[in-house]
């Protein structure tokens, strides 16, 4: 049994059993006189543990000292005495009940975060591309960005999503593991017809939804629109997926790569303007 199955198996009976000592305490005479808002806190720690990144990146130490502190919280704002026992026993075990479900479902993100992992690089494998993950190319566009406002020189970027024609494909795609992994497929081919098209010197990477975004170093407006171009051709060429596209040039429209991105991605919902009016909105910013 892989180690998911084994964390999947072990949150499934772990939720069994609180709801099984839920009902069992709503007896007259319950066997362990728990507090009601254990069971909450109990429950809720699941999705939250497994459905926050930010939780299961760091040790597993500080969610367990945070959802004890958030216990005692509760203990302290709470008449217990009205819910469940007072014995010192109970509350113990209560604690320590709840740091197994936070040691469970840990063990449980820990799992899916690796088998995401390991089908990106199973893609990667497939159809090896240059996309750099948009955090770890942070210190290259603040360099790209600097180079620009220094020496007062153009710099554009791109940002495109390829997705099927027919949304309700997507819809299917989602609802399936075995789709999702084609779809990883699809975006390792997209960002290798792109690594493909573009110059050695753009910059490739994926934002945290996993669109493409170029930065294009020494691309004024006009250039960047006939690139964009030719990308959304050889990707629908090369993989039959419909692109999306939206560009956006520095500094002529913005001055920070935040503002550029949210300008492209905005800009990416609408077809690619025609030649004749990129030459126009080019003669407009000059």
């Amino acid at each position: 049994m892989t180690n998911l199955k084994r964390s999947v198996l072990s949150i499934a009976f772990y939720l069994f059993g609180i709801l099984v000592l839920g009902q069992l305490d709503r007896s007259n005479t319950p066997i362990i006189n728990f507090a009601a808002y254990f069971y909450l806190l109990a429950i809720f720690i699941v999705p939250v543990m497994v459905f926050v990144p930010s939780l299961h990146k760091i040790s597993v130490v500080v969610p367990m000292v945070f959802w004890g502190a958030v216990y005692f919280g509760i203990f302290e704002l709470t008449d217990r005495g009205n819910t469940g026992s007072l014995d010192v026993e109970v509350i113990v075990l209560e604690l320590v009940i709840l740091m197994v479900g936070v040691w469970l479902s840990y063990q449980l993100a820990i799992g899916i975060e690796r088998s995401e992992s390991l089908m990106d690089v199973l893609a990667q494998g497939t159809f090896p591309h240059r996309a750099l993950e948009i955090d770890l190319a942070s210190e290259q566009i603040k360099i790209e960005f600097s180079r620009s406002r220094r020496y007062h020189r153009p710099l554009s970027l791109l940002v495109l999503h390829a997705f099927p024609k027919d949304e309700e494909v997507v819809r299917e795609m989602l609802m399936s593991l075995q789709r999702d992994v084609l779809t990883r497929l699809s975006n390792a081919r997209v960002g290798q017809a792109i690594g493909e098209a573009i110059r050695q010197t753009d910059l490739l990477v994926r934002d945290r939804i996993g669109r493409f975004v170029i930065l294009c170093p020494e691309t004024d407006l006009e250039s960047v629109y006939l690139l964009a171009d030719r990308i959304c051709k050889i990707v629908t060429e090369r993989t039959g997926l419909h692109v999306n596209c939206g560009v956006a040039s520095f500094p002529d429209e913005a001055l920070t790569f935040e503002d550029l991105l949210h300008l492209a991605r905005d800009r990416s919902k609408q077809p690619l303007p025609s030649k004749a009016l990129v030459e126009m909105k080019e003669q407009t910013v000059k």
